[in-house]
């Protein structure tokens, strides 16, 4: 399938993924270079806000949690609630996270980090293993390239630029 929206969430889950890496590799650096650490806990706070939860997981809320409910032959409404509640949760992480930065508090800004990321990954593969199998069984091709094409409107809204850009500030990381 030319447009398929469950490959945009696989990617996304991608790019998602690879902040495992970067926040075990945080872990102590506030002890060499505190500085550093607070400037690459940002780019994290920044991208999750702004990447996982704004471009990513409004395309769940918005679009594909409805579109799964709305279905005739779903029936699993607790699914889908888990997942919303997963995302009201990641939300609450940056909070605490941004909190305990603020107060130089890194090993609590870690520990923070660990618990979300480790969360996040389990969450993601709960909707690849699970729902994205579900949303492909319910829906046609047609509906699911109305789908896609929904989440490209939810790019250029937020920016499609701005997507690069943050998904670019995470690989700079990685180097």
């Amino acid at each position: 399938m030319e447009h398929n929206p469950i490959q945009t969430m696989l990617d996304e889950h991608d790019i998602i993924s690879l902040t495992e890496d970067i926040i075990d590799a945080l872990d102590k650096l506030w002890e060499a270079d505190a500085a550093q650490y607070k400037t690459t806990v940002n780019t994290l706070l920044i991208f999750f806000r702004e990447y996982a939860d704004g471009y990513h997981h409004r395309k769940e809320e918005d679009v594909l949690f409805p579109a799964i409910k709305d279905h005739p032959d779903f029936v699993l409404q607790e699914i889908i609630d888990e997942f919303e509640t997963h995302h009201e949760d990641f939300r609450a992480y940056t909070t605490l996270i941004e909190m305990a930065l603020e107060e130089g508090d890194f090993e609590k800004a870690q520990k923070g980090l660990n618990n979300y990321v480790q969360d996040l990954l389990d969450h993601i593969g709960a909707e690849n293993d699970e729902l994205f199998v579900l949303a492909e069984s319910l829906m046609d091709e047609e509906d699911l390239e109305t789908i896609f094409f929904k989440f490209k409107d939810i790019d250029m809204e937020l920016g499609e630029e701005r997507k690069r850009e943050l998904e670019e500030s995470i690989a700079a990381i990685m180097v």
